[in-house]
């Protein structure tokens, strides 16, 4: 019997003969960031029939991924199953998908997930609107060639953002180079027709050294903001107001 954990990605499109290789790739893509610990999940192989790829989880991963599957799937709203990349692939290709778990030792599956694709409701645009936010992270590098400085941020998430800034605040934080700041400033943002945020422009009025504990409420803050995406509010207008009384972080 396997000793391993199996996740099945089946998708009501194409065949392994018919899908073009990059959209396979943008597929697999998608499912290696929705199960995570990507050191121990590997590609077992594609299943033919409907396009069905089959990753393999390493035995002392199998309570890791599944806890985080799991927490997905109690969070998982009807919009796009708990992976707006996945369902985003499926609602362009016109199908819908599937998640399903082998456990070790079994030779049933089960249905975990369930990615509407097609047949989600399509969000309408939103924005551009601007919008006082701040972003913490580490300062990888300021400067620029041309009329405009930039400095470049890489918050607790991995995710990296480009603030423009003054030529006088370039030159102050030249020594703060690999060390954690908070830059605040106005963010300018959109809503595509897809349901996702784009940040448009950010540009920074000003920065603030920070300490290990601040960057611990950081990322609090960021996973806070993570569960609570706006992508899910009804009400935009009432969240904009709302967020300009109260909220003193990233948008």
């Amino acid at each position: 019997m396997k000793d391993f954990d199996e996740y099945e990605l089946w998708i009501d499109a194409y065949s392994p003969e018919t899908i073009p290789m990059e959209r396979l790739a943008m597929y697999l893509a998608a499912l290696a960031k929705l199960l995570g610990h990507e050191k121990s999940v590997h590609l077992e192989r594609i299943d033919p029939g409907s396009t069905t790829p089959v990753a393999r989880v390493e035995r002392e991963a199998v309570p890791k991924v599944f806890a985080r599957i799991d927490e997905l799937r109690q969070a998982a709203n009807d919009a796009d199953g708990g992976s707006p990349e996945i369902n985003g692939l499926l609602r362009s290709d016109n199908a819908i998908g599937r998640l399903f778990r082998r456990a070790a030792g079994s030779d049933e599956k089960a249905a975990i997930l369930f990615f509407p694709g097609r047949e989600s409701k399509t969000p309408e645009k939103f924005g551009p609107f601007n919008e006082s936010g701040s972003v913490d992270g580490e300062l990888l590098r300021v400067g620029g060639t041309d009329s405009t400085d930039h400095a470049l941020v890489r918050d607790p998430e991995g995710r990296t953002w480009s603030a423009i800034v003054s030529r006088e605040m370039a030159q102050r934080m030249g020594s703060y180079i690999h060390q954690e700041v908070r830059l605040n400033g106005e963010m300018r943002w959109e809503r595509s027709s897809e349901g996702e945020w784009k940040l448009l422009s950010f540009r920074a009025s000003d920065f603030l050294a920070l300490d290990d504990q601040t960057l611990v409420q950081s990322v609090a803050k960021l996973r806070a903001l993570r569960d609570s995406d706006w992508s899910s509010e009804t009400d935009i207008d009432g969240a904009i107001d709302a967020s300009r009384g109260h909220n003193d972080g990233l948008h």
